[in-house]
């Protein structure tokens, strides 16, 4: 203890009390890791937590990995509060006041870099409640692949409950890919119809053939507005999700996903949904929701998109499966900011899977194992590693069908096939040939119109025919490996575009990770590279003291508070969807009433103990009788 006095009168401090002494027991070297005084983050520690932790590490991983990496808990330097406290203070500092503001400065930045950048906002009252963006990636993608496009609108992931929109697809590894992203803070007709302008816009007005969506009469009234002539299919998935609520008996709605998926005829749809109309309970509400369907059926039953260009696709399940990606990264404390940054975060995981794929179709070769040879060799050399996968099982089940009509004449080419043992179940498969080489093949399936996959009909005309490849008009460029060749691919997007600062930072840790490890090899060459990096610690050091901290600059660019039009952040809004429950509240039956209270010592209903009549009766025997003890 050291205790110092002021004396006024000759202005002097003096020392009045001094004790050499601890009053407390000394922490052991084992221990001293833990008092505060020893714990504490440098700044380049925080560099690496905040980049470990964007990568979705959780900080009882990071701390683990720190603890390992230096040798031991004492040697890490920090513990697992400080690193909690750390992170919140981080993410609370994201939480600008100017959130709405610094996503629109973000993006002025992003098309400094990349001039092909398209981003579009909309506002209410100066508060932002709109925003859509595309990379110049992104519309390459969607040039080779933007036949069909998936979007769903599920996604609450941001502190602002707006929702997040992205516009999906299939690339040639049969992998899901974002064209676009849109973020909106309601579900109208008004707003979907301002994103589908802005994708039309970002993407040059160059319309999807088909596009797949959830059940939403808001998205499908703004399809039809904004995209007139495009096929639009609603998720099988929703369709049958929607029936359970009013169709209770499991056979009629096993005959609702016959109409769903069953390429019946116009007519012959008809006649069934005439009998399910019959089973169907008669309720009043049943009867509107059955009416409201059947007025729709042109986008959901079988029967009417049977022959459109929807890639196999029947369900919008490429947006429910991207839903477990982005909670890889996202959550719903997130600001505008950050969620704009993670989603990039995201495409970019994905476009580095695209690129692990284009690397093994590419550099590998896969094995044959059907008896055609020289087909399966000609899908190899064309498709991906996934599609030829799915063409190789259209060649197997090739082996089952038999031509048992051939064309007549020159002028017919039609060809008629029919399973082996099944010759009344007939399918026709047209070829034309013109000096030789076969033009066009069509077939009654369509699966080559509507997934643009030969179909094993085809492959069974063309083992008929003898031939040893697959004719070009049966490959398309989609599939291929070669469907992205004609532009090279940006795959990092704006997720690595970090301040100049930061670069060299990482630039210098790889370069240091290499100098140290061929220094451990050697004890000498380890104690002559300690001493140098320490003696130029210390000349940084002093270097540090002359001049004034440098600001680093954020990967988003922070508000300018002189700027005199700012936008305002955008206001929470009640979205569609059941209200939010607390976590393991029991949801109550429609039948249940009030919950009574139990009391615990009669075990009857309506009462507890401080009510009960019998334990209050008990009581006051014992009272009674106690009176009469004291008083004998």
């Amino acid at each position: 203890m050291l205790c110092i006095k002021l004396d006024s009168k000759i202005d002097r401090w003096w020392v009045t009390n001094y004790v050499d002494v601890h009053n407390h027991s000394l922490a052991s070297s084992d221990t001293t890791p833990f008092l505060r005084s020893h714990c504490s983050i440098n700044e380049a520690e925080k560099a690496e937590i905040v980049t470990l932790g964007s990568s979705g590490i959780r900080n009882c991983q990071i701390l683990d990995y720190t603890e390992r990496r230096s040798g031991g808990y004492e040697h890490r330097g920090y513990q697992l509060k400080n690193l909690y406290n750390f992170t919140s203070m981080h993410e609370r500092a994201e939480m600008l006041a100017d959130d709405a503001d610094s996503v629109i400065k973000y993006f002025k930045e992003r098309t400094k870099a990349d001039t092909d950048f398209f981003f579009k906002y909309d506002t209410e009252e100066g508060h932002l409640t709109s925003l859509f963006w595309a990379d110049a990636q992104s519309v390459l993608d969607y040039s080779s692949f933007g036949d069909v496009v998936v979007f769903d609108s599920t996604y609450q992931l941001n502190r602002y409950k707006m929702i997040v929109v992205p516009f999906l697809g299939i690339n040639h590894h049969w992998s899901t890919i974002i064209f676009a992203c849109g973020i909106v803070s309601r579900e109208n007709k008004k707003s979907y119809e301002w994103l589908l302008e802005a994708f039309m816009e970002a993407m040059y007005q160059v319309r999807p053939e088909a596009v797949i969506t959830d059940g939403d009469l808001a998205m499908r009234e703004a399809i039809k507005s904004v995209l007139p002539g495009t096929a639009h299919r609603i998720c099988t998935w929703h369709m049958g999700e929607n029936a359970k609520k009013y169709i209770r008996d499991s056979e009629v709605m096993r005959m609702f996903h016959k109409l769903m998926s069953k390429a019946y005829s116009p007519e012959e749809f008809e006649n069934k949904w005439q009998e399910f109309d019959d089973n169907v309970s008669k309720r009043e509400k049943s009867r509107k929701w059955l009416q409201k369907i059947y007025a729709s059926k042109q986008i959901w039953a079988g029967a009417f998109v049977k022959n459109k260009m929807f890639l196999g696709m029947s369900t919008s399940q490429r947006s429910e499966s991207l839903n477990a990606k982005i909670h890889k990264y996202m959550n719903s404390r997130l600001s505008l900011c950050k969620a704009v940054q993670q989603l990039e975060r995201c495409v970019t995981s994905m476009r580095t899977k695209e690129a692990e794929l284009d690397c093994r179709s590419s550099q590998t070769f896969p094995v044959l194992t059907t008896p055609f040879y020289n087909l399966e060799k000609s899908a190899a050399n064309n498709y991906t590693r996934k599609v030829f996968a799915i063409v190789r099982e259209e060649i197997e089940k090739s082996e089952k069908f038999v031509v048992i009509q051939e064309p007549e004449s020159n002028t017919s080419s039609t060809y008629i096939l029919a399973p082996k043992g099944k010759l009344e179940s007939r399918v026709n498969v047209d070829c034309f040939v013109s000096e030789g080489n076969i033009e066009k093949v069509t077939c009654t399936c369509y699966k080559l119109e509507c997934e643009k996959i030969p179909c094993s009909h085809v492959f069974a005309v063309l083992i008929h025919l003898d031939v040893t490849f697959i004719p070009q008009c049966c490959i398309d460029e989609r599939w291929t490996k070669t469907a992205k060749s004609m532009f090279s691919s940006d795959r990092k997007g704006g997720d690595f575009q970090v301040s100049e600062q930061v670069q060299m930072c990482h630039e210098l840790t790889e370069l240091c990770k290499q100098i140290c490890y061929q220094a451990s090899k050697s004890r000498a060459e380890f104690v002559k590279t300690k001493e140098l990096l320490k003696e130029e610690q210390r000349r940084l050091n002093e270097i540090a003291k002359g001049i004034e901290k440098p600001k680093v600059k954020k990967d988003v660019v922070s508000s300018d508070k002189k700027s005199p039009q700012k936008i305002g952040n955008p206001k929470p809004v009640v979205t569609k969807g059941a209200p939010k429950k607390k976590k393991y509240e029991r949801m109550k039956s429609s039948l249940e009433g009030r919950r009574k209270n139990k009391c615990g010592h009669c075990g009857m209903l309506g009462h507890n103990r401080q009510r009960c009549q019998l334990l209050q009766a008990e009581n006051d025997v014992a009272s009674n009788f106690e009176k009469l003890h004291e008083l004998s």
